[in-house]
């Protein structure tokens, strides 16, 4: 396969295709060699040896070093590892970010396609209504009745409930560097702990540490977002809307669809709120609004559901209410 090629179809299965940024930041991470190596993944190590003509401890360095650089993942399938190259370019875009010895011009290529061929993807999922790649988890604290959330809505229960637990730079902050929230709160869970422990970009944490990270991500005004996936989540971020690669995406209607918003919406006690625009100063996607001599509004078609607005208010006057039915999380209806 000629390099154009081999590029090209790294690319294309990222469904990045005619993007050549994609193809610039494949050249950077990997070799031809290499490019052609992954491009014949899914595969073990003693397939690829007889693939390519090496020897076994010759390929397992070269794909060691791929691991590194987080362009390779690993996987046990029937007792016997696997190498897979990247499934999607959001796990490429994370995994290589965090490569410790990622050249600036890595960085650089990341920031470009950003702001050009990745809003025209999420157009894509947008217009033809695609599952969306996130979803927010509320702050649980915000809702008005406990019970109505569910486990894999909760963040504290995520927690709660993994076998393992690490923190990590947050990569689009390190990317973009728009802002000055924390960095070191990107959670993540079960098998992406043990893939960030294992590589050496994440360090392991308890519950009681994972939860006063929340904690402080939320006294940041950063929301709690997962995978909009059915089943455990490997990934609890909290992010900002001027550095997240989904967040700042939803308050267009072009690309909205990115991000799911959660089962909630905020309501305002009208006698209660007293007009001071701390929801509408916290609130990621403008979705709060506090006219002249008036209460607070919501911005109904805006709203992700996230909670920040409730959890500033002095006076407690913002709490969210269940607007969606379990079913608009996808396996909700199979998990509980």
């Amino acid at each position: 396969m000629a390099e154009q090629d081999v590029y090209r179809e790294l690319a294309k299965r990222l469904m990045m295709e005619n993007s050549e940024t994609v193809r610039e930041i494949w050249r950077i991470v990997c070799s031809e060699e290499e490019a052609a190596i992954i491009a014949r993944m899914p595969a073990t190590v003693d397939e690829l040896c007889e693939a390519f003509g090496k020897g076994r401890e010759e390929m397992q360095a070269v794909i060691d070093g791929l691991f590194a650089r987080g362009a390779v993942f690993d996987y046990v399938k029937d007792g016997v590892t696997m190498y897979r190259g990247p499934r999607h370019i959001v796990q490429f875009h994370d995994a290589t970010i965090l490569w410790p010895d990622a050249p600036p011009e890595l960085f650089d290529l990341w920031r470009s396609f950003s702001e050009t061929d990745y809003p025209g993807l999420l157009e894509l999922v947008t217009s033809l209504k695609l599952p969306s790649f996130m979803r927010v988890i509320p702050i649980g604290e915000t809702v008005e009745a406990r019970n109505q959330v569910l486990a894999f809505e909760d963040a504290a229960a995520m927690l709660g409930s993994a076998r393992e637990i690490a923190v990590t730079t947050c990569v689009c902050r390190k990317l973009m560097g728009r802002c000055d929230a924390p960095l070191e709160v990107c959670l993540q869970l079960d098998r992406g702990a043990e893939y960030t422990i294992k590589r050496g970009t994440g360090r392991r944490v308890d519950v009681g540490e994972a939860l006063e990270i929340l904690a402080r991500a939320r006294d940041a005004g950063l929301v709690h977002m997962t995978e909009n996936t059915a089943g455990r989540s490997n990934v609890l971020c909290n992010c900002c809307s001027c550095c997240c690669e989904m967040l700042r995406f939803a308050t267009d209607t072009r690309t909205k669809g990115v991000v799911a918003p959660s089962r909630f919406r905020p309501r305002v006690d009208a006698g209660t709120c007293s007009s001071c625009g701390a929801c509408a100063e916290v609130c990621p996607v403008g979705a709060m609004g506090v006219p002249e001599g008036g209460t607070a509004v919501v911005d109904e078609a805006a709203c992700i559901g996230c909670g920040l607005c409730a959890n500033s208010c002095p006076l407690d006057a913002i709490q969210l209410v269940e607007v969606r039915p379990r079913e608009f999380i996808p396996g909700a209806d199979r998990a509980q």
